[in-house]
């Protein structure tokens, strides 16, 4: 009979490990969510290592679970929370490489954000001087009436809310939005007749300031951070995106 918080029970549970219980207290676990690069397609591995591994190992090791469009694709990790990638940027790692080859595996937290793997485009490698890489999100705006009134009217109040999967885009100097929409729609494989009804919007601190066809989109930026400035896509939140 066993006894357990004054609980008594004649059953024993117990589970079969894959590896021995010293070796498993030694490693860590991380959930990888792999984007492919030329599908929409989704696949989440759980990659299990010794805890002073690197995200180098990590990637080396993903790299033979998943499918690459390419047998030399290069792979990065992202942190995304909340439609958004958190991971702040490193100038000095190779190919916007978000989390460094080096950094420890133990140190990664993939309990309260989604850790995002991802092939790395050619297009991304090779940036002018000029040329700047810009964060992309989904959102929709949440209008809501405050009950408290003022001067005998409701306040209004308008939400920001991202949804879907965000990414990176290469912005060219002097770029106007028209280019960039061409390239977005490419990229996410809209039909014409719904792209036709979405919103481009340069926000700042959760403001939007929407773009014109003919704006320059790259005299929008500052510099001042992906969390702080984005470029946005307004419309319905449909589950594919």
């Amino acid at each position: 009979m066993l006894v357990h918080y004054d609980q008594t029970s004649d059953i024993l549970y117990y589970e079969v490990l894959d590896i021995p219980l010293p070796e498993l207290q030694g490693s860590k676990t991380l959930k990888v969510a792999f984007h492919h690069a030329t599908k929409d397609e989704v696949v989440v591995r759980s990659i299990t290592l010794p805890k002073r591994s690197t995200v180098g190992d990590v990637i080396n090791d993903l790299k033979t679970k998943v499918e690459l469009s390419h047998p030399n694709a290069e792979l990065r990790l992202l942190e995304v929370f909340n439609h958004k990638i958190y991971r702040p940027f490193d100038p000095a790692i190779t190919y916007m490489q978000i989390f460094p080859l080096s950094e420890k595996i133990e140190n990664i937290n993939d309990h309260y954000w989604t850790i995002r793997a991802e092939e790395i485009p050619e297009e991304e490698k090779n940036l002018g001087p000029d040329d700047r890489l810009i964060h992309v999100y989904h959102f929709i705006k949440d209008t809501a009436q405050n009950p408290m009134r003022i001067l005998n009217s409701f306040c209004i109040i308008q939400k920001i809310e991202n949804f879907g999967e965000p990414f990176f885009m290469v912005m060219h100097e002097g770029e106007t939005l028209a280019v960039i929409k061409v390239r977005i729609q490419k990229k996410l494989q809209v039909p014409h007749e719904e792209f036709a009804k979405w919103k481009f919007a340069f926000l700042f601190q959760g403001r939007p300031e929407y773009l014109q066809d003919s704006d320059i989109v790259s005299g929008h930026f500052q510099g001042d951070g992906p969390w702080q400035e984005y470029l946005g896509l307004e419309h319905s939140d449909n589950a594919h995106i």
